[in-house]
């Protein structure tokens, strides 16, 4: 039986399923939830050093999120009340009313329309479910062999915590390409798909139709096969299937080998033209990984880090180091591009004392907070021109959720009163700051020509552009298969924004996922992109892909995508293009 959902992780595995249950196995209860909630932060801490170790620094964030979680008062308040109002200290009641106060704040979560939040009340539940473990003294079943991890969803800290190797690949009835575990498993490097629909009944099936074949004797396990780049999840596959699964696992691996062997390269077309490929990072230490990658620079450092999770903002001289250690590291020939913290929205901070928004998502967020009070990023911005004047370097700086005219004069304003208080203070900075705008919402897409007169560079966030775009949350996902960033509403935004970037001259980037796929990097370079940037352990498969293709073999399939009606119209077209042009082997 073949069942189809949303690609979310490339690369095809085969091997027996390993069903996530709640069913645990019993080990010594901790029947204290305060003290259970302890032992969860301190476990996901460590499970966050441990990956971090491995330089999935993204994965790093959830845990250290989901440590913080662990322990919010907020949280644990209500779970306090629930325990006082059942009136027992049985672990297994205690359990379950910790399970149901997280399940309850989860709900709640998922039902506000933010990006991010159906990611967020995955957590909520995972951290619930963990310290309900801990105070019932239960203990997953993780499998005993190799294994292709079946879920309804796959709660990130269950993934981290399995051994080396012990997963194959990720199938999930729920979940989009966004979510947490699909991020978990590009970090591992194995194929997952997400948003299949009937899929515990159908592998309920399959297990109950096995057992009836077996007889007298002990059936195996089920065997699956999964294909993280159609979508596909094959139940019980036959001897043909199989065989046609390794066979795209052998092509797979052949077409890895040729690409690393071109890290050396530039990001270059097929008839020389030059495409530079760029890495995003989220913390300095992710800049290692990025140059082994071959990036030609970084066209997204996130900021974040240095704001979240804490009490107060960040020195400047904190700020400083962050930036100068990445400036350092590419150098002066590579640009870096710092964004400006994206905060508010789904990202609130405590000292800002920010009023609670109903839709925050469309409320004071990113370079939005400037209107309110302008020291904290004024302060970033001073803390990038030291940052370029103690690397030797040109920094690039980057403002998010532009959508006004008035946002480039404001942004304009603060950049120059920065530089004008360092220059007063007689302290060293850059001779200049490249400054360049997020294109990130409609409105900045339309009036890209007029934008593109008082910036010196644009950079396309794919991912919230589609959102906006389409008016979908991509983390829902009943909405996932729809809201695709290669719909051609989107695609024509960003040839508006092209073509108003190339009436003043300046260049053009796209630093959201559509730059990671490789299908959507060739419709982009098609469009008039001038540079890509995405996550490093996405560089070779773009690099190979826009060395076997012509600009004009991509100019022409950027029409068709522009004059389709579909984003699945879309991806044919730049499938049937990237099948064409490559070689049936080697290069």
């Amino acid at each position: 039986m073949e069942l189809r959902g949303l690609p979310a992780a490339p690369g095809v595995a085969t091997g027996p399923a390993w069903r996530y249950r709640h069913t645990d196995v019993r080990g010594t209860p901790l029947p204290d939830v305060r003290a259970a909630a302890d032992r969860a932060s301190a476990e996901l801490l460590s499970l966050a050093d441990r990956v971090r170790a491995l330089g999935r620094n993204d994965e790093a964030e959830i845990f250290d999120a989901q440590a913080m979680m662990a322990v919010d008062p907020m949280l644990l308040d209500e779970a306090d009340a629930r325990v006082a109002s059942i009136g027992t200290a049985d672990p297994d009641a205690l359990a379950a009313a910790v399970e149901a106060v997280a399940r309850a704040v989860a709900e709640t979560l998922a039902a506000l329309p933010d990006e991010v939040l159906a990611a967020r009340a995955a957590d909520v539940r995972d951290v619930g479910s963990r310290i309900a473990r801990i105070v019932a003294g239960r203990e997953i079943a993780l499998p005993d062999r190799p294994s292709i991890a079946i879920a309804d969803d796959l709660p990130p800290s269950v993934t981290a915590e399995l051994p080396p190797g012990a997963l194959l690949g990720i199938a999930l009835e729920r979940g989009s390409p966004v979510s947490h575990a699909a991020i978990l498993a590009r970090g591992l490097g194995i194929p997952a798909v997400v948003a299949i629909g009937g899929l515990l009944a159908s592998v309920d099936a399959a297990e109950r139709d096995r057992e009836r074949a077996g007889g007298d004797g002990t059936p195996g396990p089920l065997i699956v096969g999964l294909d993280g780049e159609s979508g596909t999840l094959v139940l019980g596959p036959s001897a043909e299937q199989l065989d046609a699964l390794e066979r795209r696992q052998q092509r797979r691996r052949a077409q890895g080998a040729i690409a690393r062997e071109l890290r050396g390269r530039p990001g270059m077309t097929a008839d020389g033209i030059a495409v530079p490929l760029l890495a995003n990072i989220g913390r300095p230490e992710e800049a290692a990984r990025a140059l082994e990658a071959g990036a030609e620079g970084v066209g997204l450092f996130r900021t974040e880090f240095l704001f979240i999770g804490r009490s107060d903002a960040p020195s400047e001289d904190e700020q400083v180091a962050a930036y100068a250690a990445v400036l350092r590291a590419f150098g002066r020939d590579r640009p870096v591009v710092i964004r400006l913290a994206d905060i508010g929205g789904d990202k609130p901070l405590p000292y800002l004392h920010q009023a609670v928004e109903d839709n925050p998502f469309l409320g004071v967020r990113g370079l939005r907070l400037c209107y309110e009070d302008r020291s904290l990023i004024r302060t970033q911005v001073r803390a990038i021109a030291r940052a370029g004047a103690a690397a030797g370097a040109v920094p690039h700086l980057m403002a998010p959720m532009v959508s006004t005219f008035e946002d480039v004069t404001m942004l304009r304003e603060i950049v120059a009163e920065a530089l004008a208080s360092l220059d007063g203070a007689g302290e060293a900075r850059a001779d200049q700051l490249v400054v360049g705008i997020m294109i990130e919402v409609p409105s900045a897409a339309l009036c890209a020509a007029e934008l593109a007169a008082e910036v010196d560079f644009f950079s396309v966030g794919s991912n919230d552009l589609t959102q906006y775009v389409l008016a979908m949350d991509r983390t829902n996902p009943r909405l996932a298969a729809v809201a695709d960033a290669l719909h051609p509403a989107v695609l024509r935004a960003i040839r508006a924004t092209v073509e108003g970037a190339d009436a003043r001259g300046i260049p053009v980037a796209v630093c959201g996922e559509l730059a990671a796929d490789p299908l959507g990097a060739a419709v982009l370079v098609g469009l008039g992109v001038d540079e890509l940037s995405m996550d490093a352990g996405a560089l070779d498969e773009v690099r190979l892909m826009l060395s076997r293709v012509t600009v004009p073999a991509l100019r022409e399939l950027a029409s068709a995508a522009l004059a389709a009606r579909s984003a699945a119209e879309v991806r044919a077209s730049a499938g049937a293009l990237v099948a064409r042009d490559a070689p049936a082997g080697g290069r």
